[in-house]
């Protein structure tokens, strides 16, 4: 008999693929006809998940400032804003009754810059209803976090084609 009682996922570490993971994670639930919310933290705009979302019937959120290396992303009001409006629409996605899957992209980085204090993570977490699947993804998961997670996942680099000068290519890393 399947378990209907939902979990909370992890995916975190320096290596390529917490994302992919994730998305890959929403696929396999819209597959088997659950409810598929995304909320999107840091990420650029143009990105090959978002185009495939619609057509899977994912429904994405959370389009907030993008990461920017130049931009000290733990000061930035504008960041710390959208990361705030993107957090309060997953909490309305999360008790709205519509979906059975969460995927919170990059709110581990969200939490490492302090833009979503820890009390409030943690209420996030233990306030969903127990049927609903949780994902959470980025660098930096803090230790607590981990601590209160049921799967937890680190992508370690051991190689990546980034350090030859390759940059990111459309439809493989975005």
């Amino acid at each position: 008999m399947a378990s209907t009682h939902g979990i909370v996922q992890v995916y975190t570490g320096n290596g390529k693929g917490k994302t992919t993971a994730a998305w890959g994670q929403a696929m396999r639930a819209v597959g088997q006809g659950l409810r598929v919310a995304v909320v999107r933290f840091l990420k650029p705009n143009d990105s090959g998940e978002l185009h495939a979302a619609k057509s899977l019937g994912i429904d994405v959120f959370g389009f907030c400032t993008p990461y920017d290396p130049t931009v000290n992303q733990r000061d930035c009001p504008q960041i710390r804003e959208d990361c705030r409006h993107a957090f309060d629409e997953a909490c309305a996605l999360l008790n709205s009754g519509k979906y059975d899957m969460v995927v919170l992209d990059e709110i581990n980085m969200v939490l490492h810059y302090d833009h979503i204090d820890r009390e409030e993570m943690l209420v996030f977490l233990s306030g969903r209803p127990d049927d609903i699947e949780i994902v959470l993804t980025g660098r930096n998961a803090p230790e607590w976090l981990v601590e209160n997670a049921d799967l937890v996942t680190e992508m370690r680099e051991i190689k990546h084609h980034a350090a030859e000068g390759c940059k990111m290519r459309k439809g493989i890393e975005y």
